[in-house]
């Protein structure tokens, strides 16, 4: 008997159906809600999520950004995006982009067709949103694991968002190259930063340049212009032939250039927005999200001027050594004595060429424009500007080893007043005074009024043998000019209430000499302006109303001068970046750069005059030998003098006129009697 097999029951027709249908079902919903459901660990950011920027302004107007989060991005919502902005980046990028699911398949099979030929990751098919999920939340490494979690995440983002927000995001969030140090994030920050403007304003044509420069940013923006415009152009013909725009507008758009991009375009003032930056990022609270306008203290018509005197200044020097071509390198700073707010700051020849800011973080010796912190530490010891210094050969033992100082003209003056060997710049009167006090004491009196760098406490130190900063240099004669108070500089302007918000700690000013030994010392340096070193100055009729001082250093490698009113301190460095020689002294390559400068300020604003403190007496003295003139004890070269009441040095004249009259009142008081 033939056994039989058991068979499976017959199950109706309809229940077969519908376990077709609940197979197939899961099959396409269950990687859907798993999609969706891991989807929910990639999030956009949200609308306004830019990074957090301080907008510095002067006065009025707008004079750079500073991003702290060391990115330019900020975020302008999709529906207010030019239509033109969106076309080109769709036409440039991802054509299809309003129609896949976030991986364009014709796209990749394109591109792997390619990519197999070559045996390796040569070209890509990302889309929008595929670039989108790179940027956010991977690297740039061209790898095939990298390229698969590129496109799983893209999936995810087409699950969670729609087409348009996908695109805002982008459109915030893709990389558009660097400016300088900065990198750029997003058309809108790259609107800003390249071409000056609001990413609402944008033209057909700049929305076109940007868009074509999204693959090779850094190349198309700043490289070959051609280039550049032969991808723009492409663009603006894809545009045409997609019926985005007429052929009128397409004639017009490819007619025109592509922008130039400097680098510093949209700051006033690049070394002084850099300046400011490093200081809030000193003083302030650290801006975590949001905008905020700060106040700063530039005078951009005294910037100007710097920019431009270190333009001519520079050129006028290579001009007459061709040798140094290409290689002088300049800086300004301008500063109010009184608040310690800078007007003005150049730090170099270009920003383009070099952001390096030599004004503030270039470290040189000062040479002899140190000599009046030597004579000022002695006269708050009793010294005064009468008094007389031997200039005769000298002979220090310093580090085991015997070093004579020489002045720079070769000769000894013998006996002369302390203004004689500061106008004339003599190194030998400023070397002993600095040994008669001990260089400690210059030290500390230096540091005082504003000199931060560490100074060796040696002979040498008086003729400026120390490196300092032109920033250091130009606030320790603002010092002087402030009738010895002492004001930290500062880029960020107070408010109407005397505090500026911007600012967690500025520091207060401080007392660091007194107000008599620091009109001393003014008193004697506009004696410079008249007859020394700086006598140059009156090429821009400055000699009458301006105190300064010229440095040279050994070798001629460095050349300084810092001059001042009682209302603004301008001090100017030159030299070359390696420390060569320049070749040139202070009064002949630094005081004409800082000539127009102070020019300039005081065309604006007349400066208040140099007033003497209480305490400070005015006498008539004899300029060779400091002994005072009267009616008894003449003189061919009588000056004013600035006095400590009560060191006004006596009469030591015996004049026949003045014997013959004693005799007479002599002759009277005894007949009286």
């Amino acid at each position: 008997m033939r056994r039989l097999l058991p068979r499976w029951p017959r199950r109706p027709s309809g229940d077969r159906l519908a376990l077709v249908v609940i197979i197939a079902a899961a099959a396409v919903f269950v990687p859907l809600l798993v999609l969706g459901g891991v989807s929910w660990l990639y999030s956009l950011p949200e609308p306004n999520e830019g990074a957090p920027a301080i907008h510095l302004f002067a006065g009025t107007q707008p004079i750079g950004t500073i991003y702290p989060a060391h990115r330019a991005q900020s975020w302008v919502p999709l529906a207010k995006m030019p239509r033109s902005v969106v076309d080109a980046v769709v036409i440039a990028e991802d054509r299809r982009f309003w129609t896949h699911a976030g991986v364009d398949a014709l796209a990749v099979t394109r591109a792997a067709h390619v990519n197999f030929k070559r045996g390796e990751l040569h070209q890509g098919a990302s889309t929008i949103t595929q670039q989108l999920a790179r940027t956010l939340f991977l690297d740039t490494n061209r790898t095939w694991s990298r390229k698969f979690r590129e496109t799983a995440i893209a999936l995810m983002l087409e699950v969670r968002y729609s087409k348009s927000r996908i695109l805002e995001a982008y459109l915030n969030s893709v990389y558009l190259g660097q400016d300088g140090d900065v990198p750029v994030y997003g058309f809108p920050a790259a609107a800003r930063r390249f071409l000056g403007k609001d990413v609402t304003a944008l033209e057909i044509d700049e929305a076109a340049w940007l868009a074509g420069a999204i693959r090779a940013p850094n190349r198309m923006l700043a490289g070959s212009r051609l280039e550049a415009q032969r991808r723009r152009d492409d663009i603006l013909l894809a545009m045409r032939e997609q019926g985005f725009i007429d052929a009128e507008i397409l004639r017009k758009a490819t007619s025109k250039p592509v922008p130039s991009r400097p680098p510093d375009l949209g700051r006033t003032a690049p070394y002084f927005v850099d300046f400011v930056a490093a200081e809030l990022a000193r003083r302030a609270p650290p801006l975590t999200s949001g905008e905020i306008s700060v106040q700063t203290t530039l005078d951009v018509t005294l910037q100007r001027a710097a920019e431009a005197a270190v333009r001519n200044g520079v050129s006028q020097i290579e001009k007459a050594r061709p040798q140094l071509a290409g290689r002088v390198q300049a800086a300004v700073i301008a500063i109010e004595p009184a608040s310690g707010e800078i007007r003005a700051l150049v730090g170099g020849r270009s920003y383009v060429e070099s952001s390096y800011n030599r004004a503030t973080r270039a470290s040189r010796q000062p040479g002899s424009i140190f000599k009046p912190f030597v004579y000022l530490a002695a006269f708050e010891r009793g010294l005064t500007p009468a008094s007389l210094l031997s200039d005769e050969p000298l002979s220090v033992q310093a580090a085991g080893r015997s070093w004579e100082p020489k002045n720079m003209d070769g000769q000894f003056h013998g006996p002369v007043t302390v203004r004689r060997a500061l106008e004339q710049s003599l190194n030998v009167p400023a070397v002993r005074v600095a040994l008669d006090l001990g260089p400690d004491r210059v030290v500390n009196v230096a540091h005082a009024i504003g000199i931060e760098h560490p100074l060796t406490p040696v002979p040498s130190l008086a003729l400026g043998t120390s490196e300092v900063t032109l920033l250091e240099m130009t606030s320790a004669f603002g010092t002087l000019a402030n009738s010895g108070v002492r004001m930290v500089p500062t880029g960020v302007a107070v408010d109407a209430s005397g505090t500026t918000p911007a600012l967690a700690y500025l520091p207060p000013s401080t007392r660091a000499v007194s107000a008599e030994s620091a009109f001393m010392i003014t008193h004697l340096l506009r004696g410079v302006m008249r007859r020394g070193t700086g006598a140059r100055s009156a090429a821009w009729g400055l000699q009458d109303v301006t105190a300064g001082k010229t440095g040279t250093t050994d070798g001629l490698r460095d050349a300084w001068f810092v001059g001042y009113t009682p209302d603004l301190v301008v001090g100017v460095w030159v030299g070359l970046d390696d420390g060569s020689p320049l070749g040139l002294t202070g009064s002949q390559a630094a005081l004409p750069i800082w000539g127009p400068v102070m020019q300039t300020a005081v065309r604006k604003s007349p400066p208040a005059d140099f007033t003497p403190p209480p305490g400070v007496v005015l006498a008539r003295v004899d300029r060779a030998t400091g002994k005072p003139v009267s009616l008894w004890c003449g003189s061919d070269d009588v000056i004013q003098e600035a006095f400590r009441e009560g060191s006004v040095p006596a009469e030591e004249c015996d004049s026949p006129v003045r014997s013959g009259v004693t005799a007479v009142l002599d002759w009277f008081q005894r007949l009286l009697k």
